[in-house]
């Protein structure tokens, strides 16, 4: 069979509603790897909040904070940070309309400071098991690729006019991902796909929500999971059954990849 590249978001899509893996979709990627496929993660998690998704699946290759970074064989290939200056003016504002913001950087989670609203700090605690740090400055940190920023569609028109070299992705209805202009799970996923002198006709990707877009319209298939919205269905080229329903493997296996 020729050689695919899989990409698969975490959220929603390898994980079901319980935030757990499947054991049709572990078997799944066990059987993509042995035979050959390149398989990657393709999330807007952190290194950090994706280790125990990594760690059980055995995979080598990882598309993270939405393409702002990426491993291939576990080693760091792709590198986006956000640049500073223009971080700075999205926090002035975000400070000034009280929003609250996490930071991802290679290795850790962080924030200014305890968060504004305690229904963020709620979210935060359920987004992630680890507690973020609050030993954070722009300047003093070497690379930042990604701020998350907890505030709704309505809120988030207000960055339009200091929205230059950034960009802004949505996870939720309540929160949104800032990363670098350049950086996305599509051209990040492109990027790899012509390292493994893969054509873009031979990507697969499986998503389920807004910051999987650009993802499945750019990949050859683009499969949405049952419980995506009706936007991300409309983008793709198919629809699985839901995260909880093993629409991975089903997907799988009615394109005799396994």
């Amino acid at each position: 069979m020729k050689k695919k590249l899989l990409a698969f978001d975490i959220d929603g899509t390898l994980y079901d509603s319980n935030k757990k893996l499947l054991p049709s979709s572990i078997q799944a990627i066990k059987e993509l790897q042995a035979a050959g496929h390149f398989v990657t993660l393709a999330t807007g998690r952190s290194l950090m909040s994706s280790q125990e998704v990594i760690s059980e699946l055995g995979v080598e290759n990882y598309i993270l904070c939405n393409g702002a970074y990426a491993f291939c064989q576990n080693e760091l290939t792709h590198s986006f940070p956000i640049d500073k200056n223009e971080l700075k003016k999205v926090v002035a504002l975000a400070n000034e309309e009280q929003i609250d913001i996490l930071y991802q950087t290679l290795d850790n989670v962080k924030q200014q400071g305890p968060f504004i609203h305690q229904r963020n700090q709620e979210k935060q605690e359920g987004y992630s098991e680890f507690k973020a740090s609050y030993e954070f400055d722009i300047e003093e940190e070497d690379a930042i690729y990604q701020a998350i920023m907890f505030c709704d569609r309505q809120t988030e028109q207000l960055f339009e006019p200091v929205l230059d070299k950034l960009r802004f992705t949505r996870w939720n209805e309540d929160g949104l991902d800032v990363i670098a202009a350049t950086g996305s799970k599509a051209e990040t996923l492109g990027l790899i796909a012509r390292q493994q002198g893969i054509a873009q006709a031979d990507i697969i990707a499986f998503g389920d929500g807004d910051n999987d877009i650009e993802m499945l319209d750019y990949a050859g298939l683009g499969i949405a999971m049952g419980n995506a919205s009706e936007t991300v269905k409309r983008v793709a080229d198919d629809v699985t059954a839901s995260h909880d329903e093993d629409g991975i493997a089903l997907a799988l296996k009615k394109y005799h990849l396994i």
